[in-house]
């Protein structure tokens, strides 16, 4: 099959690896230009949970370049703000044929691709690993736990997330076809809510956020907000979820989540598609969510600031 990959971050960079290694043509297509200088000179390394080395068949700079070509599939693996503006690009030059898979983190993501394209053609997953990258750019893989979800947005076309299920599982990628991956998409949200934000403004680790007194009491506050706003939008998340919640945080390693790396870079989080769907289906609902919304209040204050910060190093340089 012939596939492009749109985002060689960390995400991005693991799927790619998995399918160029069982033999597919895949096109990563990255608009960072030291990072598509990274795995031109070294290719895409992985270690941690997942040991591999590879390169992509090709690599662009642009989404456009993609015109006039026979793409079987489009994995989305940028930064869930970045979503609407990569579906009007993917749109205008993609053959509608494609199916276009969401392989990010985040509430709704799918919906935001479905602003330009057409709902038949989306796929939407539940990516169960944690990545980021080493100083070296070489990719870490913190944790892995497959199988991985995916699911059609539209009801009379389970083939094409079938068909994504086997293409990732005959790559490694264990994958299989969820009949309710709105309960897997919201329970992963609800985790990354209770402590992706905290570790951004304190700086700590997952482990460390949770195993501190005031850090672990505000993401179980954060963590039953969210458990209560999923309820009253009819969202199961299954009775025993808080429960079982806890006991996953309880084994939490010691990872730096993508906001806290954005935090530290400068970068615009995800913030809005995690904590900020809380607060905005709380909003439907008429719930109150005062500790998510004054999370998604700082982690963007964080973000100007951060900012502010990169910007003054870089002019000093």
């Amino acid at each position: 099959m012939t596939i492009a990959i749109i985002g060689a971050g960390p995400v991005g960079q693991v799927v790619c690896a998995a399918l160029a290694a069982a033999g597919h043509q895949v096109i990563l297509v990255e608009i960072d230009g030291g990072r598509r200088e990274q795995v031109r000179s070294h290719g895409i390394r992985l270690t941690g949970e997942i040991e591999q080395t590879t390169s992509p068949s090709e690599l662009l700079p642009s989404i456009e370049e993609l015109e006039e070509r026979e793409i079987d599939a489009v994995f989305v693996a940028v930064k869930a703000t970045a979503t609407p503006l990569v579906a009007a690009a993917v749109a205008d030059v993609v053959d509608e044929g494609s199916t276009i898979v969401s392989w990010q983190n985040g509430i709704d993501t799918e919906r935001a691709l479905a602003t330009h394209l057409d709902p038949s053609r989306i796929v939407r997953a539940v990516v169960n690993f944690g990545v980021s990258f080493k100083e070296d750019g070489t990719v870490f893989v913190a944790f892995h736990h497959p199988p991985h979800l995916v699911k059609e947005l539209s009801s009379g076309v389970e083939a094409r997330a079938e068909s994504i299920a086997e293409l990732l599982s005959d790559a490694g990628l264990e994958t299989r076809r969820s009949s309710d991956l709105e309960t897997a998409v919201w329970q992963k949200g609800a985790l990354n809510a209770a402590l992706n934000a905290v570790c951004a403004l304190t700086g700590l680790t997952i482990r460390d956020v949770w195993n501190d007194a005031f850090g672990g009491d505000l993401a179980r506050k954060v963590l039953r907000e969210a458990i209560t706003v999923a309820r009253a939008n009819e969202i199961a998340l299954g009775s025993g979820f808080y429960r079982f919640a806890l006991d996953y945080l309880d084994r939490a390693g010691s990872h730096r989540p993508s906001m806290l790396l954005d935090i530290d870079a400068g970068r615009r989080t995800e913030i809005d598609y995690i904590n900020g769907k809380i607060v905005e289906y709380g909003g439907i609902s008429g719930i109150p969510t005062p500790y998510n919304e004054t999370l998604v209040a700082l982690v963007k204050s964080a973000e100007r600031s951060s900012r502010m910060e990169v910007n003054a190093l870089r002019s000093k340089k």
